[in-house]
């Protein structure tokens, strides 16, 4: 009786500590961090499609209410950033930033919404690249033109949540190009 009392104390540990990811519905994707309230980490590019004049805000913690720490600067060719976590909520980490032309413009961690950065699929002919609803193999929820901008929803591994006009989904690593001025081919 002793060990189904600790195997169920130690079953229920671990369910608080491991939860289950969140199970996509129907064939809409569905956010991968429904009911999570941790970050997921990451380790992908994109750049910066904040129209601000005044350059893209990095705050201290992810949300609108956190207090900003720097200002990446606007730079006519483009800045790519590296994204290193992402929370429930559509905001990134990031820890560096860099011009197209190679000056590092932000070497820490800060958060970023994901609504002000950006990435292209590769040109991969007239075929497009698939947009899954799950960052690891998951079902097909649709398929992108090649060389599209698309816009950062959140990141987990080498995947990159994107919102295409109405869809939302994963974009594996190969299907990524994070640089604003070549095709990554």
């Amino acid at each position: 009786m002793r060990n189904r009392i600790f195997l169920t104390l130690v079953v229920a540990a671990l369910g608080v500590v491991c939860p289950a990811p969140a199970p996509v519905h129907g064939t809409s994707a569905a956010p991968s961090f429904q009911g999570r309230t941790t970050t997921a980490a990451c380790d992908v590019e994109a750049y910066v499609v904040d129209p601000d004049p005044k350059g893209l805000n990095v705050r201290e913690t992810s949300g609108a209410g956190g207090r900003v720490v720097a200002v990446i600067p606007r730079d006519e060719d483009g800045t790519v950033l590296h994204l290193i976590a992402s929370a429930p909520n559509g905001w990134v980490q990031i820890d560096r930033a860099e011009t197209i032309s190679g000056t590092v413009v932000f070497e820490k961690k800060g958060w970023v919404s994901g609504n002000m950065l950006g990435t292209s699929t590769r040109g991969y002919g007239t075929k497009g690249v698939k947009l899954r609803g799950e960052a690891k193999a998951g079902k097909i929820v649709g398929t992108i033109p090649p060389e599209a901008e698309v816009r950062v929803a959140g990141c987990a591994g080498e995947n990159i949540k994107i919102r295409y006009r109405n869809l939302v989904g994963w974009l594996d690593r190969e299907s990524q190009c994070p640089n604003p001025v070549t095709l990554c081919n």
